[in-house]
Order: C-alpha cells, then sequence, then structure tokens
C-alpha cells in the first residue's frame, strides 16, 4: 500500500474541524480547483458505519468517478477514518486525524493508504503520476480547508 500523509496548523479548535469533517457536503469547499461534485448522498453528520455515495468529476480525468465510502471509525473531535468500499482505486483508507494545540488552535493530518488497481501497471502509474498527483490534491485541500475555516 502507498502512503501519503501530511499534516497542517488551523486556527480554529479541533472539534471545529472535526465537526466540519463530519458532513461530506462540505467536500466542495475544499477540494482542488476544478473539482465538480455531481451527487453527495448520505445522512449527515456522520457516524460510525454510515455509507456515503459520491460522484466527482476531477482533472484530469475526462469522466465523473463514482465513490462509496464507509465511515469504519470515529472518535468525537478526534479522528475521523473513511474507507472505499467502490472508488477508482483497488483499495482506499483515509484518516482524518484532529489534534488540539491550544484552545483555538489545531493539528489537522491527512494519512492515506491506497492501492491502485492494474497490479503492476498500477504501481507504475503511482510511481509516475498518481502519488504525486495526490499529494497536491491533499495540500491544496489542506489551504482550503484552513482559508475556509479562519475566514469564518
Amino acid at each position: 500500500m502507498a502512503v501519503i500523509e501530511r499534516s497542517v496548523e488551523i486556527d480554529v479548535p479541533a472539534s471545529v474541524l472535526f465537526h466540519f469533517h463530519l458532513d461530506t457536503r462540505n467536500a466542495p469547499l475544499i477540494s482542488p480547483a476544478g473539482a465538480r461534485f455531481l451527487a453527495i448522498e448520505g445522512e449527515f453528520p456522520l457516524v460510525e458505519g454510515a455509507e456515503v455515495r459520491l460522484k466527482v468529476r476531477q482533472p484530469p480525468m475526462p469522466v465523473a468517478q463514482g465513490w462509496h465510502i464507509r465511515a469504519d471509525e470515529i472518535v468525537p473531535d478526534r479522528l475521523l477514518v473513511d474507507v472505499a468500499l467502490r472508488s477508482p482505486f483497488a483499495a482506499w483508507r483515509h484518516e482524518h486525524r484532529f489534534d488540539p494545540l491550544g484552545p483555538d488552535r489545531a493539528r489537522m493530518t491527512d494519512r492515506v493508504e491506497y492501492r491502485l488497481p492494474l497490479g503492476p501497471l498500477g504501481a507504475l502509474a503511482d510511481r509516475l503520476i498518481v502519488h504525486r498527483m495526490l499529494e497536491r490534491t491533499f495540500a491544496e485541500r489542506q489551504a482550503n480547508t484552513k482559508a475556509y475555516l479562519e475566514r469564518r
């Protein structure tokens, strides 16, 4: 499994970050430029075991991709783990960690473990393109989260 992990400090309480991420309908607010959410279906805020279906068009992909995810683990104000039941990836696990750094500051860490389909071809695509693309995606998501929540 490939891993991407990155953190950002944001001037809001950890509980604010946590609750923001419990509502997947907030994803369009923080996603990279060009991403279009065509559908977000589920019940919000998420509870452990809840499932969400998404349809997303994100360049450079020419067509919208379907995602079916499940909230696998939730620790109030500290952790949200989602796993893909169906996605463009052979495996996908995303940990959102929220660590308080004071009453009005927190560290948000995204840790993604993933594997592409197609065995050796997928591994090659990951080394050549996908890993860097995901690193950029999560860097932009974190920057957008910081900007959005610190403005509020």
